[in-house]
């Protein structure tokens, strides 16, 4: 004899649109905190199964993310300066970044 675990049911799987397991999460104030802040940043209109999706997937590479060393951080930052310091040789284009400003800034 099965054990009930053992037994899948036609309707329980039939239109299913995946086999993989399923999983309940509870959305507490925090988890609607979190996609909230997180709305900005994801696909208009994304059902709220896949932005929690979305959030677990980022949220574990983040976490997994070996942190920026002291000295990383310090040659990051001089490579930057270094752009301010001479302008012709930055990786961006100045032209766009004074057009964005003026858009995103404009004086009244």
């Amino acid at each position: 004899m099965r054990s009930a675990r053992q037994v899948t049911h036609w309707w329980y799987t039939r239109g299913v649109a995946t086999s993989h397991p399923r999983i309940q999460v509870t959305e507490d104030p925090e988890l609607r905190r979190a996609l909230r802040a997180a709305a900005p940043h994801l696909r208009p209109g994304m059902p709220r199964s896949q932005q929690v999706r979305e959030l677990a997937i980022v949220g574990a590479r983040h976490l997994a993310e070996e942190p920026i060393g002291e000295e990383r951080r310090q040659g990051l930052i001089e490579r930057l300066a270094s752009h301010f310091e001479h302008p012709d040789t930055a990786p961006w284009d100045w032209q766009t970044m004074r057009e964005g400003k003026r858009i995103a800034w404009p004086l009244r």
